[in-house]
């Protein structure tokens, strides 16, 4: 019934996840598997992401299922993306006419702060989006988004009934942290050093996205190959690193960085930036 058998990654991770959310819940916070569940919880952003774009089951009742799971799992309802995400970043791909673009708020270079405000920033310009969106759908008599959030509502009230402390700790905490770095993951992979980026990105959108090609993309479900996502927005995870070989030869050799966490620590930390090829 799965469209891809690599999904079982993702069932696994929807599975795990709240797994270990429920054992600290009963025998205490673990430092060992705190980490570990902060780890799964980007996955899973990934993951409510990817289904977003191509739905996991070729069963229509299982798709919903999974959409109410990963609603209250993530803290964010599934059907936000359609308005902030397919929308409008991927009709735009970061150029400046994407009202979430990093260029908006500074993006033409990059810096930790930058990273940091990105998803606060990004949030407040998607709030009418999102707000006219729901209105749209919820006036053609489809209440499923109110469903969504309802599953949202309900979990974290019982939840927050049981132990408030334990909600911050385990729920709320973990919820923030994958959102946030869902969102910051654009400012990764659209703000530039480059003053490229600014100018001219709208003329050829995938040479100014910056890709990440290491080990991170088996565990984050390849979410480094921007660039073959943004091509082809249906295309499943588990192609894109074919797709990503077939572009490469036609991308700016700068923006394809073998480590997330090196690029990161130099950027951010110890202020370097990569430069232009000619």
């Amino acid at each position: 019934m799965l469209r891809y058998r690599a999904d079982l990654q993702s069932l696994l991770y929807m599975t795990l996840y709240p797994s270990l959310v429920a054992w600290q819940w009963a025998f205490g916070l673990s430092w060992i598997l705190y980490p570990l569940m902060l780890y799964l919880g980007v996955g899973l952003a990934v993951v409510q992401h990817n289904h977003t774009h191509l739905k996991m089951w070729r069963v229509y009742t299982l798709n919903r299922l999974t959409e109410l799971w990963l609603s209250a799992l993530q803290g964010s309802p599934c059907f936000v993306f359609y308005p902030t995400h397919i929308a409008e970043h991927h009709k735009h791909h970061g150029s400046p006419e994407d009202l979430t673009a990093p260029v908006h708020f500074g993006g033409h270079h990059t810096s930790l702060r930058g990273y940091l405000l990105h998803p606060f920033q990004a949030l407040y310009a998607q709030r009418s989006l999102i707000s006219a969106y729901l209105t749209r759908r919820v006036r053609r008599g489809d209440l499923w988004p109110l469903a969504e959030l309802m599953v949202i509502a309900c979990g974290w009230v019982t939840l927050l009934s049981i132990d408030w402390r334990m909600f911050i700790l385990l729920v709320l905490l973990p919820q923030l942290h994958s959102a946030h770095w869902l969102l910051g993951a654009n400012y990764l992979q659209h703000a530039h050093p480059s003053p490229r980026a600014v100018g001219d990105v709208g003329q050829e959108p995938l040479t100014h996205i910056r890709n990440f090609t290491g080990w991170m993309n088996f565990f984050w479900f390849n979410i480094g190959y921007h660039s073959a996502h943004h091509q082809n927005g249906k295309l499943h995870w588990s192609e894109l690193p074919t797709c990503h070989q077939q572009l490469e030869a036609e991308l700016p050799q700068d923006l394809i960085v073998p480590s997330m966490a090196g690029y990161m620590i130099k950027t951010y930390l110890l202020g370097q930036t990569s430069q232009k090829t000619p």
